[in-house]
């Protein structure tokens, strides 16, 4: 059997586990390649992959078969799918590893309970512990996820086909079947190759939805129920004697379908939609499970009782529904049957009422027979409490029904709270509408030209005011409208679906309180906060966003301001006095730099917790990290338990992006291994680990670094005049934003690649990493730390001491590391060359390079390593095992990219675009990030 790029002879240094499977997937992708293409398509990609292959400018000429787009398109689809099979067989690989860790598994929930039972926890202090961890993880929708869910379909069932290929013999297939998952992988395969990787058009927001459920179907909702199983495992083997009670300590929220900053595709009519769509799926997923414990719980009468409480119910149950006689008749000494047989009736009323509303069917508000998930549950529990007295206790307390009862506790109906997010200027636009058709601006004065202060009297003044601020004919404009109308669409969705539909808006950008007033008094129009006499009333948490380093930085300072705003600290009251503040970290580090954005944000956590302690309010923080290093990505339970000693009380939020979302959720054992990480660095951090002293002890130190590295990065980045030339030439930005993989914009409205400043994080990420320069995850840091060890001879001896003993720095450094790996100067070299006038090319390459020298050489000294990632082998191995293979398709972009400006419009509008787009995508997969 031929291969397709022959990998099998790479694959040293990876485990022969994985590299069996590398070496299978290659050889069956060859197969279907020669079958579906012919061996011309091998050929090429063989002599892409050989070290003779002609330079990009020379690269379509030279190998003539090249002239054709079509051919190109299919060339890098190939490379595509190799990369999406390595991806693919790595996640298996991660999951076999962590099977064989059944013991003690590191990192793991077991592993952090035993850590605090040796660190003289007791029971009670457990107990009082886990009351008070709350875990929120928030998927969004930002564009970094360049595969289609039927590819993510078939990627999984490879997966699973691998596994069974290696395990035991099936028990559902024919006795002949012992080659069975060769030859259905064979199958899936020739499919995935016949399955468009690129969308025809850019996704829209409902689509955008229906992909994110993918994820809840598929594993979230199933994952969560064995993470607080995992606890009570734990807490039940190292507290035998003591009986825990486990609430619900992980749920989710969503933005898909909310955040509107930057996306005017977001419109209220969709968040609308969005919302039912989540009560659909949970309530779908719900009544199908409802129906296999029906055919599990088969007890009889004749041989064990029941309770008299699910007698009385089921009683109550036939007088009520409309039980079919033969049921009754068929299942009469089955009670348990019966009970669930009502269940289902009444969810599936539920369901059809709210698929009618979906369809506009139904004239609100609905009448559904569970109008809240607390009925469904109660029908459950007393199922459940039945069964525990009556000689059943391990079908009462494991398997189905509790997986079920933890599913309705963690998901309700209404599957994950939708965030609201809009931009602080937008509401300014819109209130400068708005309070100029009510009359209320000083005379001959705008809005926008108040200043801070005058802005927070009239807001304060207005929120106490009990008159309402529109005039009741008012329309405003369609911007204006597409602010207003959101608010309600929340009021509707937490009367008509769920309390828990809508319970936070996000103001992006925020800058001062102003940007904070401004919504609530938004709220207050649409009757979301009311002044009663019995006192106020808010239905919603304002969450600001602090994006820039400066703004980070000011962050605890205005907090201070704001909670001593009278009207606001009403709001905050009616709100239970909790505060959830959110930390933006892809623009900040597009703002200053990798070093300088992570102690930014470093800071500022402690400044806030200093905040929380003076004000007597608890803050609760929102991580807004991306998929890369670059936006605060990296393994997010390492930042956890690298917070500042005192900053962490056990609730966290944190965005889950792009296409981390799919290689997280993609696999429910992957994603419980992810979950459970970040349950263990839950636990410890909010119990109290860490060095107490590192921030302030290390804090000048680390606040020259800030300065330095950040003012190295944006000499390059900002005050350098030609860079964004070379940006634009160096990278492929230009046809990244042509990539049909969101529908929110890759420029704010009115930037289109005008600047950096109207460039979003993410496509400026992006295109670093198709370059293979993962600038944004290192650029400055080197010349800091060599100017702060440069100073002072003992100033290495202090920067190595802080690698050894600070969970933040050594996260930081090693993060930072791994982007220095990810990167390759010889492939950011093509990119480089074709910028003109060649001179600037030379000179911003040569200060990129010197620059990741500089990083690379000071990492070195400070982690006591020879080479990079010297420590974590496998990770570097795996890093290096794909570059032969990336560079052959980075390359072909190269030379597109070249080709380009001598197309027609219309040639740039067909294959050849779909061929320059494929490379993206492509790389996007070698890569495993994209923003």
């Amino acid at each position: 059997m031929s291969a397709f790029l022959e990998l099998s002879s790479k694959v040293q240094g990876l485990s022969e586990d994985l590299g069996r499977d590398i070496g299978l997937l290659d050889r069956l992708l060859g197969q279907v390649l020669k079958s579906q293409e012919g061996e011309q398509l091998i050929d090429l990609a063989r002599r892409l992959m050989s070290s003779d292959r002609p330079l990009p400018g020379d690269l379509l000429e030279k190998i003539p078969e090249l002239a054709d787009p079509a051919k190109i398109r299919q060339l890098a689809r190939a490379f595509t799918v190799m990369f999406q099979l390595v991806n693919t067989a790595e996640q298996k690989e991660i999951v076999r590893v962590n099977r064989e860790r059944q013991g003690m598994r590191r990192e793991s929930i077991l592993d952090a309970v035993v850590q605090l039972k040796k660190s003289g926890f007791t029971a009670p202090q457990i107990q009082l512990l886990i009351d008070r961890i709350e875990i929120t993880p928030t998927l969004t929708a930002h564009p970094t996820e360049a595969k289609r869910k039927a590819v993510l379909d078939k990627l999984q069932s490879i997966a699973l086909l691998l596994a069974e290929h290696e395990g035991s013999p099936s028990l559902t297939g024919p006795l002949n079947s012992v080659s069975l998952p060769i030859g259905e992988i064979e199958r899936t395969l020739t499919e995935l190759w016949q399955t468009d990787e690129m969308r025809s058009r850019s996704l829209t927001v409902a689509e955008e939805v229906r992909n994110a459920l993918y994820f809840f179907e598929r594993t979230i909702m199933e994952v969560v129920p064995w993470l607080h199983a995992d606890l009570a495992a734990a807490l039940k083997q190292e507290y035998p004697d003591h009986r825990f009670e486990i609430p619900t300590f992980l749920t989710y929220r969503s933005w898909v379908g909310g955040d509107r900053d930057g996306n005017p595709n977001v419109t209220p009519g969709e968040t609308w939609n969005a919302l039912l769509e989540h009560r659909i799926l949970a309530l779908e997923v719900y009544l199908d499970r409802v129906g296999v414990l029906r055919r599990e719980l088969t007890q009889s009468t004749k041989l064990v009782p029941v309770s008299a409480a699910l007698l009385d119910s089921v009683s109550q149950d036939i007088r009520e529904l409309a039980y079919r006689p033969r049921d009754l008749q068929r299942y009469s000494q089955e009670p348990y049957v019966i009970k669930l047989i009502g269940v289902e009736d009444r969810l599936k009323q539920t369901l059809e009422l709210t698929q009618a509303l979906a369809a506009g069917s139904v004239n609100p508000p609905m009448k559904a027979p569970y109008a809240d998930p607390e009925q469904l549950l109660a029908d459950l529990r007393l199922v459940r409490d039945s069964l525990l007295d009556n000689h059943a206790p391990d079908i009462a307390k494991s398997g189905r029904l509790p997986h079920l009862i933890r599913q309705i506790e963690a998901f309700g109906f209404h599957l994950a709270t939708l965030d609201i997010r809009q931009h602080s200027d937008e509401h300014a636009k819109a209130l400068e509408e708005v309070l100029a058709a009510a009359g209320v601006l000083p005379a001959g004065r705008t809005y926008g030209e108040l200043d801070e202060a005058e802005k927070i009297e009239l807001l304060s003044k207005e929120l106490c005011n009990p008159r309402p601020l529109l005039p009741i004919d008012f329309q405003g404009s369609q911007g204006c409208r597409h602010v207003l109308d959101v608010f309600h669409v929340i009021r509707r969705a937490r009367r008509e679906l769920s309390p828990q539909a809508i319970t936070a808006y996000v103001i992006s950008m925020t800058h001062g309180i102003s940007d904070i007033l401004e919504v609530l008094l938004f709220c207050k129009e649409a009757g979301l906060l009311r002044f009663t006499e019995a006192g106020v009333e808010s239905e919603l948490d304002v969450v600001p966003l602090f994006e820039t380093i400066e703004d980070l930085h000011g962050s605890g300072d205005l907090m201070r301001r704001l909670f001593a705003n009278p009207r606001y600290r009403d709001h905050l009251n009616a709100r239970g006095n909790t505060q959830e503040v959110m930390l933006g970290y892809s623009d900040s580090s597009k703002d200053g730099g990798y070093l300088a954005a992570n102690w930014a944000l470093q800071n500022t956590l402690g400044n806030l917790a200093l905040v929380s302690k003076e004000e007597g309010i608890p803050i609760r923080l929102f991580h807004g990290r991306g998929g890369t290093v670059g936006r605060g990505g990296g393994r997010a339970n390492k930042a956890i338990l690298s917070q500042p000693a005192g900053s962490f009380s056990g609730q966290i939020r944190f965005t889950e992006q792009g296409e981390i979302v799919s290689f997280r959720y993609s696999l429910p054992p992957i994603a419980h291994r992810h979950l459970e990480q970040i349950v263990n660095a839950v636990l410890l951090a909010a119990a109290g680990t860490g060095s107490p002293d590192a921030e302030a002890k290390y804090g000048e130190v680390m606040h020259e670094l800030e300065t330095s590295s950040r003012s190295a990065y944006r000499s390059m980045v900002y005050d350098d005049p030609e860079f964004w030339h070379y940006y634009t030439q160096a990278t492929p930005i230009e046809h990244i934003s042509l990539l049909p993989i969101a529908s929110r914009p890759v420029y704010r409205p009115g930037n289109a690649l005008s600047g950096i400043d109207g460039l979003r994080a993410i496509p400026w990420n992006f295109a670093w990493v198709q370059c293979r320069t993962t600038l944004v995850g290192w650029y400055g840091m080197g010349t800091a730390l060599e100017q702060y060890a440069d100073d002072n001879e003992q100033h290495l001896e202090t920067l190595q001491t802080m690698y050894r003993n600070w969970p933040f720095f050594q996260t930081v450094v090693d993060n930072a590391q791994l982007e220095l790996t990810r990167a390759h100067l010889p492939t950011a070299h093509l990119y480089a060359e074709r910028v003109e006038p060649r001179s600037l090319g030379e000179r911003i390459e040569s200060t990129i390079n010197d620059e990741h020298g500089r990083t690379e050489r000071m990492i070195l000294k400070i982690t006591g390593q020879t080479r990079l990632m010297e420590k974590a082998p496998v990770v570097r191995k795996t890093v290096e095992f794909r570059n032969p293979a990336v560079m052959p398709l980075s390359t072909l972009q190269v030379a597109l990219m070249d080709r380009w400006p001598h197309l027609t419009e219309e040639d740039q509008a067909g294959v050849w675009r779909e061929a320059m787009l494929q490379t993206i995508a492509g790389i996007a997969a070698a890569m495993q990030s994209t923003g």
